[in-house]
């Protein structure tokens, strides 16, 4: 009897040990990915890696009421939460190169911890190309020869600062989509513009590039070009347009050479 008192004891004290862990526990979990499917299911973690060009959404299971997040070091990782309360999620982003912890806490004053590391971007893309300028030609019309000739000094000064232009593809691409990064720097390797590339072909052969940002590549267009394969070419027409109403065309054409690697920084 007394044995049985003992187990009906130890029982309880089990059941009770569950349940509280079901109903006060905060549970942090990523979506699922196998191959290029997201299966629907979830995977509870508590360590996270991210890229400093990049964010992860992480689920938050099991909070009550109102989620607050925040990171012990902002310079590294920073988070945000869902603006939709119901939607129970966190999002962290990558800033540079380190460690941070995340603490995530609901209304009840229940936490669960988040460790993150963030790595450079350039771990997860691999440089397929590289085009540096060699010369430049500018191509005015609408306006006199004299105007002509200052427009086309003026454009080809302002270019000087866009010397490489590295072609990186993702080193581990699961969802089979085509993605190019494009990263244009100046003769002392300082970034000038960067984002993802978007390339439409021609019927001619030629190409159009079409430069969006990382973090909502639909917002905005960040740098139209044109390329044969061996010049870039860019329309700069409304740079001028407002102290020369009447001009047509300002072409500037980049003649580059090819790489295969990337030029020493």
């Amino acid at each position: 009897m007394k044995f049985r008192m003992i187990f009906i004891a130890l029982a309880a004290l089990l059941c009770l040990a569950s349940c509280s862990d079901d109903d006060s526990g905060i549970q942090l979990t990523e979506d699922e990915v196998t191959g290029d499917i997201i299966t629907g299911k979830q995977i509870v973690i508590n360590t996270l890696t991210t890229y400093t060009d990049s964010g992860s959404k992480v689920n938050v299971n099991g909070a009550k009421g109102k989620v607050s997040v925040t990171s012990s070091d902002d310079s590294v990782a920073k988070v945000s939460c869902s603006s939709n309360e119901s939607e129970k999620e966190i999002y962290v982003s990558g800033v540079s190169e380190g460690n941070a912890t995340i603490t995530v806490t609901d209304s009840d004053g229940n936490s669960a911890i988040l460790k993150v590391e963030v790595k450079n971007w350039t771990a997860r893309w691999k440089i397929y190309r590289t085009m540096y300028v060699v010369n430049r030609k500018c191509l005015v019309e609408g306006v006199s020869s004299e105007d002509s000739a200052a427009i086309a000094a003026d454009a080809i000064e302002n270019d000087k600062f866009y010397k490489y232009y590295t072609f990186r593809t993702p080193t581990n691409n699961p969802f089979g989509v085509i993605t190019k990064r494009l990263t244009i720097t100046d003769s002392e390797g300082n970034t000038r513009m960067e984002g993802v590339l978007n390339i439409q072909q021609n019927a001619d052969n030629t190409e159009v590039w079409y430069l969006l940002p990382f973090k909502d590549y639909r917002a905005v267009i960040l740098a139209t070009f044109y390329s044969d394969g061996e010049s870039i070419f860019k329309d700069v027409t409304d740079n001028y347009k407002k102290t020369y109403p009447h001009i047509k065309k300002v072409e500037l054409q980049a003649i580059c050479a090819i790489e295969e690697l990337e030029p020493d920084k």
